[in-house]
């Protein structure tokens, strides 16, 4: 028997045709896809970069309207501390209107109450009875309260949560 083995073929090299081809590299395995690491010696030269520290952006306190409950102008390790130090002082609120009342009676079927006027702070005694009036407001239970007037600036004075108030009197307030 004849053995017919097909001649070998030897790989064909191209040469480049000009300076801008590339030249065809022999075949790699199949197992060899991935790119190739380069080694130390075949690393590009790099001049080596000089790192400098990073250092924390400085934060300038805000100043709003409004006085801040915490303080976040430093830490509190760099300010020194000085004691018994006054805090800063911040103006005065106007004072805002109150009303002076005093109820009496609160457990009797007719009950009294002293009060100043709102408006006037002049002293009123008023006798009131019954107890205070349910209504509804955006479909809620509530308390419909009795306006008193005051009988020196016919102002309503104060609002009772009161069926019907029976006497309104002036007298000097207890208060002034």
């Amino acid at each position: 028997m004849k053995s017919t083995e097909p001649p070998s073929k030897t790989p064909k090299k191209e040469e480049p045709k000009s300076n801008n081809q590339i030249s065809k590299i022999d075949p790699t395995p199949a197992d060899d896809k991935l790119p190739k690491e380069l080694t130390t010696g075949q690393q590009p030269d790099h001049a080596p970069v000089e790192e400098k520290p990073m250092k924390p952006p400085k934060i300038q306190p805000q100043v709003t309207g409004k006085p801040n409950k915490k303080k976040i102008d430093s830490p509190p390790a760099t300010k020194p501390h000085i004691p018994f130090q006054d805090p800063p002082e911040e103006p005065e609120l106007p004072p805002e209107p109150c009303q002076h009342m005093q109820f009496l009676d609160c457990n009797s079927e007719i009950g009294r109450v002293i009060f100043e006027c709102y408006h006037c702070n002049s002293g009123i005694i008023s006798e009131y009875t019954g107890d205070p009036v349910m209504g509804e407001y955006k479909g809620r239970p509530s308390v419909i309260f009795t306006k008193v007037k005051c009988p020196n600036c016919e102002q309503t004075a104060i609002r009772l949560q009161a069926r019907q108030v029976l006497s309104i009197t002036a007298i000097p307030s207890p208060w002034q």
